[in-house]
């Protein structure tokens, strides 16, 4: 099981739309916090997706047996 590039592509523009987003939401734009939100949440479930991808014979939070 190798490096999935696309998630990775995935999490690394989310993260830099999200941040650039947040700089504008910090500079008193509150309608730029909606993308910002959004893009993170986009990288909390590529992350989680792809560490559950790992170990596919536990369930989400299960613990192995």
């Amino acid at each position: 099981m190798g490096i999935r590039w696309s998630s990775v592509w995935t999490v690394l523009g989310a993260s830099v739309v999200a941040l650039a987003f947040l700089s504008a939401a910090l500079r008193g734009r509150a309608w730029a916090w909606v993308p910002c939100v959004l893009a993170a949440g986009i990288v909390v479930r590529e992350v989680r997706w792809s560490r559950r991808r790992r170990r596919p014979e536990a369930g989400f939070d299960e613990p192995r047996r």
